[in-house]
């Protein structure tokens, strides 16, 4: 069983890392564009067991994230990654450190059906306020329509991981496929950008595990209360 997690969660690691550098090198990528997508390689791998250091890390990467984003005319990707992820994902390493269980877990909610009804509103009605009324102050942003989406699921994303619902990695797992699409897309032009579309298709994976294990950690978590 060993063997096998470590495996799991070590060998995609590690081939994603390799494959990262090798394509930098071939392609000779900016550090700036190749920095951020290997940090992000281990703040997935601590996103998976719900550590709370994801953010702390993630926070601080979402700014490099930003600096390399708009150097691909990736407008609202560069303010969700500065403006609102870095901020809300340093929240979250603050609030997930006063939720603290007996076990030094952290416990985690699941959304109402109510509750899902409102999110899927919120997504609809963000997405529309970002592609039709604020598209105009980002002209010649490239790929606006999933770029825009993207930037939505995102800020969705980041907050109901704040509150530490496990939704939140439903909805990043359609994020991170759109996030495939659109950087194969930039990549089929500008090749030094494939390294986003290895990290994309990593970050599917982790986030696929990371919403398998959190949903058995709430299982658990409802059972040792219910136990109790």
């Amino acid at each position: 069983m060993k063997t096998r997690k470590w495996l799991i969660n070590y060998i995609p690691t590690l081939l994603a890392a390799a494959l990262i550098l090798y394509f930098a090198i071939a392609r000779e990528q900016s550090a700036l564009k190749t920095l951020p997508t290997l940090v992000t390689l281990c703040v997935q791998l601590l996103l998976v067991s719900a550590n709370r250091y994801a953010f702390l890390l993630g926070g601080l990467n979402a700014l490099i994230y930003g600096a390399a984003y708009f150097s691909e005319g990736l407008y609202f990707s560069t303010v969700s990654a500065v403006l609102i992820s870095a901020p809300i994902q340093l929240f979250s390493f603050i609030r997930w450190g006063k939720n603290r269980r007996t076990d030094n877990t952290t416990a985690l909610k699941r959304l109402s059906r109510r509750a899902w009804c409102i999110v899927v509103a919120v997504i609809a009605a963000g997405f529309a306020l970002c592609y039709f009324m604020l598209a105009p102050f980002f002209a010649g942003a490239n790929y606006p329509l999933l770029d825009a989406l993207c930037f939505t699921l995102g800020i969705v994303v980041s907050l109901l991981a704040a509150f530490r619902y496990v939704e939140s990695q439903y909805i990043s797992a359609v994020s991170t496929c759109l996030s495939i699409l659109m950087w194969v897309m930039i990549a089929r032009s500008a090749p030094e950008n494939f390294n986003y579309v290895i990290i994309s298709v990593y970050n599917c994976f982790r986030v696929t595990q990371a919403a398998c294990g959190w949903t058995k950690t709430y299982a658990k978590q409802i059972k040792e209360e219910t136990n109790t």
